[in-house]
């Protein structure tokens, strides 16, 4: 079993997350717009977006000229855009096969309750588990 490595960082507030990211090198023009999103959205779940903005080596943690807080919105609310359209794609496919299987199932057992019979399946005493 691997040791534990202990985790050493503290709580910053929203404030203090705002001036160090600007001590990094990322602009932000609306420091309350700002601290209201590492609020509600919070700085781990942000830093995921920030990531490909810092400069190399990335084990500085400095951002690239021109990084700004509002790139790192950008960029998430793009994400997120996408997320929606991607899952709303995902979900007309579900349906589709759910359909299918349950027009075949019912179709070559002429039954449109098959799934639930036991002996519809290779191992019925599974099925019932």
């Amino acid at each position: 079993m691997a040791a534990r490595v202990p985790f050493i960082k503290t709580y910053s507030t929203p404030q203090e997350l705002v001036q160090i990211l600007k001590t990094r090198g990322m602009e932000i023009t609306d420091e309350e717009k700002a601290q209201h999103y590492l609020s509600h959205i919070g700085y781990y779940r942000l830093s995921a977006y920030m990531y490909p903005l810092l400069s190399i080596p990335k084990e500085q943690r400095l951002f690239k000229r021109g990084t700004s807080f509002s790139k790192v919105m950008m960029l998430y609310r793009f994400d997120k855009k996408l997320r929606l359209l991607l899952f709303n794609e995902i979900e007309k496919i579900e349906v589709a096969v759910r359909c299918a299987i349950v027009n075949f199932g019912t179709e070559m057992t002429g039954n449109p309750f098959w799934m639930t019979d036991a002996n519809n399946f290779s191992n019925p005493s599974k099925f019932n588990r």
